[in-house]
């Protein structure tokens, strides 16, 4: 199905050619949310150093700017989709003596106000320079959460995750020296969490927030790296061996979940209503693995291209902390293809995730592409209206079900950014895809950093960074 989006974004560029007049990024015959910073963008084309941009509503009030560089007022951006909110606007866009026309639907819906993300150089192993950031949708002010420059160790920090986007429901890990799991909670205080885990694994990773508020799933991880010397995907990172454990935020209690050393798992998602967890879960092809640490890496990477994930789900009674036995919701090894990142959509109907030939990192596989399973129908589809040719990966629901970003590497192969699109929940579709706005859209061109883990929030962090330091130290 990637080559029916491609198909898609050619016809696309060749209608925006026809006029001369080109766009970066891509705004046109968009859904936007009535909240959401200025859509500024640049003009080039016959006639580019002669723009005029016009948004017209249904009342026949205008939103004017100069291009070619053109960059809304935020004061007028902000009353003009406030007096259209549900509607359609219709923009022309005039170079020279040429016009392109489009259409912008502006939601009734608004979109979570914060964006919370991982700066990272787009590399293979270090993390001299990495920090959490969390950027106002409504504006474009961002700012650091934490960053590993804020001490002397350069600490590997990530999996920043909320609770449903609860700003005062969130944790994130630091990993290498002083590791452990950053939690903020009004129910169990902010701390710093290590749990203990048996098998030798030093740290959960990947979590999910029970909707409680009182448990964690997490999965532990031992993950090594293959280089290829001729494969369009440079890299692949693999698991040696995974398993799932529930950490209790009220008394530190680990309990494993499953230990089964046939099967790697990893990646939870809890169902909105915290009675089923989902997963990632690879069945190996023989008994039994080396126990040594190379050897067993040696094991894992001979099948590198047959290991594929499954959707399971198990059901979780709350009152016995005890889960069902695995169920496969999507079978890997009959579909050929390998399932990761499960995210349930809020109302619990649907569960989106990224489907690649094989592996468990799809962020490096550039076939990697979005999935959705419709939980009631039982039904699976390629979402072609929002993938394109390079990888999509990571997703993240706003709290409503009305608005999902999603990581692509689309524009550069390199680099990943942050894209957004309109839900349907009724039907399980999705609008046009737009790229994170930025003040200055060339601003995506200079910063040489990927966005990882982009994770929405229904308001801002409270805590300065300062105060996360203070946790990271204890």
């Amino acid at each position: 199905m990637k080559r029916n989006a491609e198909i898609f974004v050619v016809i696309l560029s060749v209608a925006l050619h026809a006029s001369g007049i080109t766009v970066h990024p891509d705004y046109l015959n968009v859904e936007i949310p009535p909240n959401i910073a200025p859509l500024n963008f640049d003009v080039e084309g016959a006639g580019a150093d002669e723009v005029t941009v016009t948004l017209t509503a249904p009342d026949g009030n205008t939103l004017t700017e100069k291009g070619p560089k053109v960059r809304f007022s935020p004061r007028a951006w902000r009353s003009f989709l406030a007096a259209n909110a549900g509607q359609s606007v219709v923009g022309e866009i005039r170079a020279g003596g040429t016009s392109l026309c489009f259409t912008n639907t502006v939601s009734r819906h608004p979109i979570s106000t914060h964006l919370t993300y991982r700066l990272i150089p787009p590399g293979y192993r270090g993390f001299k320079y990495m920090g959490i950031y969390q950027r106002d949708l409504t504006t474009f002010e961002e700012r650091p959460l934490f960053r590993n420059r804020q001490t002397d160790k350069r600490q590997c920090v990530n999996c920043h995750t909320y609770n449903a986007g609860d700003p005062e429901q969130y944790l994130f890990q630091v990993r290498a020296v002083d590791a452990g799991t950053v939690v903020v909670s009004p129910k169990h205080g902010k701390k710093k969490i290590q749990p203990t885990l048996p098998g030798g694994y030093p740290y959960g990773v990947y979590p999910a927030w029970h909707p409680s508020g009182d448990y964690v799933a997490f999965s532990c991880n031992d993950t090594f790296q293959m280089f290829y010397l001729n494969n369009p995907g440079k890299i692949e990172v693999m698991d040696a061996r995974s398993d799932l454990f529930l950490y209790r935020l009220s008394n530190g209690k680990v309990t494993m979940i499953e230990e089964e050393p046939t099967v790697f798992e990893c990646f939870p998602s809890w169902s909105p209503d915290g009675k089923l967890l989902a997963t990632s879960s690879a069945r190996m092809p023989f008994k039994e693995l080396p126990a040594d640490g190379p050897a067993r890496e040696k094991a894992v990477q001979e099948m590198c291209s047959e290991l594929r994930y499954d959707i399971a789900v198990r059901e979780f009674d709350e009152k016995t902390l005890t889960f069902s036995p695995r169920h496969i919701r999507l079978d890997a090894q009959k579909s050929r293809q390998s399932f990761t990142f499960p995210r349930f959509s809020p109302d619990g109907r649907w569960i989106v995730f990224v489907a690649s030939t094989h592996g468990v990192f799809s962020i490096w596989h550039r076939e990697a592409e979005l999935c959705i399973l419709d939980l009631q129908e039982r039904k699976v589809r390629q979402i072609d209206e929002i993938n394109s040719g390079e990888s999509e990966s990571y997703h993240c629901f706003s709290k409503d079900g009305h608005w999902m970003v999603f990581s692509s590497r689309r524009g550069d192969g390199v680099y990943t950014r942050p894209y957004f699109a309109a839900f349907d929940s009724a039907r399980g579709t999705f609008s046009k895809p737009f790229l994170l706005p930025v003040e200055d859209p060339d601003a995506h061109t200079r910063r040489q950093f990927s966005y990882n883990v982009p994770e929405l929030s229904e308001g801002p962090v409270r805590e300065s960074p300062r105060d996360l330091r203070s946790l990271v130290e204890q």
